[in-house]
């Protein structure tokens, strides 16, 4: 391996390897038909609303979990609700809590999204077959444990 190789852009970095995967799977809901119309999410968008629970989440545990701080949550939450993929309610347990939720334009994408990801990911089991499939799916679903050392 050469010296390039072994940086973060090296040709083997699991790192860029999962950004590409992930590229391929946006590229794909691009271009299919069904999905090509939904609207394009920057990354920070996409993380916010894959971090979502079901029944709200909190700015603040929404900027925890996508790794920006309460400023540019807020910021991004507008952005989406300007956008109506989201809609904020009071928290029924703490009147001082706003809770971000999918609106029902953000459920109705986010069904259509999960539709054509689960075609998606049966097209790349036709390519490099599923036992690689579901290997992937396992490692990428285990307990990793806490970043750092």
């Amino acid at each position: 391996m050469s010296p390039a190789d072994s940086t973060l852009s090296g040709r083997d970095s699991l790192a860029k390897l999962l950004v590409q995967a992930f590229r391929w799977f946006e590229d794909a809901l691009a271009a299919d038909p069904d999905t090509a119309h939904l609207p394009r999410l920057s990354g920070s968008q996409f993380m916010t609303l894959v971090s979502l629970d079901a029944d709200g989440t909190s700015i603040s545990e929404l900027a925890r979990r996508v790794g920006v701080t309460r400023q540019a949550m807020h910021q991004m939450v507008g952005e989406l609700e300007k956008s109506a993929l989201v809609e904020t309610t009071d928290s029924p347990n703490d009147g001082r809590i706003k809770l971000v939720c999918l609106s029902l334009l953000g459920r109705t994408l986010d069904d259509k999204a999960k539709a054509a990801l689960a075609g998606l990911e049966k097209r790349l089991a036709d390519r490099i077959g599923q036992a690689a499939v579901s290997g992937l799916h396992d490692a990428l679903s285990a307990d990793w444990g806490p970043p750092g050392r």
